[in-house]
């Protein structure tokens, strides 16, 4: 199983400087590199920065899944530093033979479907309710592509892991479905 890196594109208005956040999971999804935060007043040299800390915590770069969120070049008003950010994150994933068709995440979770997932996390002891934790939530679902369809199917990865089940038994699915009516 690989490691999986999200990374989050945030641009924060014309008087801020855009934020990089980004984590590293392993395979039990606990984690190698927490969430973390960092402005981007130099953007190559903080894309670089950000891949660099990811690159060093692991010992085998085609093992490691790259997920990130930017803004696309099909949304008309997008900044120009959201263009390049996008530009570098390819560049890096295409020049390590990493990059996948769905290494960008299209879509974020909406009301519903996050406060579904945020309750998910936090009763699985990942704290995103905390004030300044909400983008926790946000890398969580973008480092294991929860779409709004997969979502079910993402906490049930999260849940497993857990609780370090490799296979489901029926008992274990009892546990499951009780664990996932609660959040409903």
């Amino acid at each position: 199983m690989p490691y999986f890196a999200a990374i989050r594109w945030l641009p924060r208005g014309f008087y801020k400087p855009p934020v990089i956040q980004y984590l590293l999971l392993d395979e039990q999804l606990d984690y190698l590199i927490s969430p973390a935060i960092i402005e981007a007043h130099d953007l190559k040299h903080s894309v670089n920065q950000v891949l660099h800390h990811i690159e060093s915590k692991i010992s085998n770069k085609n093992n490691l899944k790259i997920h990130y969120k930017s803004i696309t070049k099909s949304y008309g008003r997008h900044r120009r530093d959201s263009a390049l950010f996008d530009q570098l994150i390819r560049q890096w994933l295409k020049k390590n033979h990493l990059l996948e068709p769905n290494s960008r995440t299209a879509i974020l979770l909406k009301k519903k479907q996050l406060k579904l997932f945020k309750d998910a996390l936090y009763l699985l002891d990942i704290d995103c309710k905390t004030r300044g934790q909400a983008f926790v939530a946000h890398l969580w679902a973008i480092a294991l592509k929860a779409t709004p369809k997969r979502i079910p199917d993402v906490i049930k990865t999260i849940w497993k892991s857990r609780y370090g089940i490799k296979r489901m038994t029926p008992n274990f699915l009892e546990k499951y479905n009780e664990f996932y009516a609660h959040l409903q």
